[in-house]
């Protein structure tokens, strides 16, 4: 053990055995405390790893930075988080890294609904049961879009228009990507069917449609704000409509059932004590609603936001089932 402060620190077995004697200790003296809420009143007392499944510099690994510096900054928690990356896999790299670490609270990952994408078509070892969801912060959606002289000027024309002539608009998609799962969602919901074109990447799809080689992709909102009046927006995916396109309605409000917020999803091991989730959660609460932090999301065509644990689980649940129902038409 070591003496810091004029305290004793001890390995994470022994704050166990610790919390268990404290907890005996004291019940006689003011009532039953369990072992995970004696160790959650010291929590934490170290840094806290943070694994980004991405390599730096995405929105994912900007997020979770810019998250864990204002939790520092303002004294959120007793300890810093501490951001790490393992791509690749799918997934599977930063998952297996969680699995490596503990179930204490000192090893977490920052992800999105990517992950469901991979479990959807079942290309990692690991599904929602491995996780105990501690929260969404924020997100950012997509919005299909048209090239500017398209004859379609509302979604329900183009839906209609799918629905007479099956197949007859080309999507520019890659198989597998988010492009590909959130236009088959909506096109499950709403009847219709596309045929695809190949387009790994978000210039790939940009130059396909521009090109005239396709009819209609998905871009994230700040890639369609880019491009200025070259393209017109049909559908958003968000949650509610996005202040930089106020005239674009999303899709659950023409009445589909579908949207894509694509969250900041903070998860820990699926054993760890819901008292310590909960210090999280909070640190994590206090800073997607900070005003820097809001201000950042709002420039960058993001929604800030808190969603709790369970909700986030809930939802992702919910669109899981419909992931599986698009990755069931590939594989």
């Amino acid at each position: 053990m070591l003496f810091i402060n004029g305290l004793t620190k001890y390995s994470r077995g022994a704050r166990k055995t610790l919390a268990a004697a404290v907890a005996v200790g004291i019940m006689g003296l003011a009532g039953p405390i369990t072992v995970e809420s004696a160790f959650a009143q010291s929590y934490p007392t170290e840094p806290i790893q943070v694994i980004i499944p991405f390599k730096p510099g995405g929105r994912t690994d900007t997020v979770a930075r810019l998250i864990a510096e204002k939790i520092k900054e303002k004294g959120w928690l007793d300890q810093p988080m501490v951001v790490t990356n393992a791509p690749g896999g799918a997934g599977a790299n930063a998952v297996n890294q969680m699995r490596r670490g503990d179930s204490e609270g000192y090893t977490i990952v920052h992800w999105h609904h990517q992950a469901l994408i991979a479990m959807a078509m079942e290309l990692g070892d690991f599904g929602l049961e491995d996780f105990k969801s501690i929260g969404y912060t924020g997100g950012g959606s997509p919005v299909w879009a048209v090239r500017a002289d398209s004859e379609f000027n509302t979604i329900q024309e183009l839906i209609d228009h799918l629905k007479a002539n099956p197949r007859s608009l080309v999507e520019a998609v890659g198989i597998g990507s988010i492009p590909h799962f959130v236009g088959g969602m909506f096109a499950n919901a709403a009847g219709f069917e596309t045929r695809y074109v190949t387009a790994n990447s978000g210039a790939d799809r940009l130059r396909l449609l521009l090109g005239g080689n396709a009819d209609v992709a998905l871009f994230s909102a700040s890639e369609f704000l880019a491009q200025g009046d070259t393209m017109k927006a049909l559908v958003y995916f968000g949650r509610e409509r996005l202040p930089n396109m106020p005239d674009v309605p999303t899709a659950t409000e023409l009445g589909f059932d579908v949207s894509w917020a694509n969250p900041n999803w903070w998860l820990a091991p699926a054993d760890t004590p819901d008292e310590v989730v909960a210090v999280l959660a909070a640190a994590l609460e206090k800073a997607i609603n900070d005003p820097d932090i809001t201000a950042h999301f709002v420039a960058n065509t993001l929604e800030p936001y808190w969603m709790s644990g369970p909700d986030a689980m809930e939802d992702a649940t919910k669109t899981l089932a419909e992931l599986k129902k698009v990755a069931a038409t590939i594989n």
